[in-house]
């Protein structure tokens, strides 16, 4: 899965219906329908926070579930969901919690947690905390269509 680099230069732009700053704390929050923009990068949650600390802004994404999609660099789309998305801007570092489902091409991913690092282009995935619990990956095969829910 190769990132969408250009996105990094972009300016981060966030909608939503309603808005909070607590300036002194250098955090913003946005409720209800909250959409971050950057580039091709889009991340849509019920509530997002954006922290700021030494110049780095850190931003958490819940939502039931929060969705990720971006554009590539190979012109693929990635695409994924969860219960909890965080972003960390300065480490290019995606973190997704609960729930996780990956998307891209003829892959998929599903786990209780999955950390993709932007700068390595290196994704790990965990099970969660029941031993029963484990992580799927799926290879599509070329003529199966993408767009069909897979069954087991």
């Amino acid at each position: 899965m190769a990132q969408g680099k250009a996105d990094f230069e972009q300016d981060i732009f966030i909608d939503s219906e309603e808005e909070w700053f607590d300036i002194q704390n250098r955090i913003a929050v946005f409720d209800k329908n909250a959409v971050i923009t950057q580039g091709t990068l889009k991340i849509t949650a019920d509530h997002i926070e954006v922290a700021e600390q030494q110049g780095n802004r850190t931003f958490t994404a819940t939502g039931t579930p929060a969705t990720y999609q971006q554009q590539l660099d190979d012109g693929s789309m990635m695409q994924a969901e969860a219960e909890t998305i965080f972003y960390d801007e300065q480490a290019q570092q995606l973190r997704m919690l609960g729930n996780v489902k990956v998307s891209q091409a003829n892959k998929e991913i599903s786990g209780a947690e999955l950390v993709y690092d932007f700068a390595t282009q290196q994704l790990r995935a965990r099970r969660g905390d029941d031993e029963n619990e484990r992580v799927t990956t799926i290879f599509r095969t070329d003529s199966k269509n993408n767009d069909e829910p897979i069954n087991r």
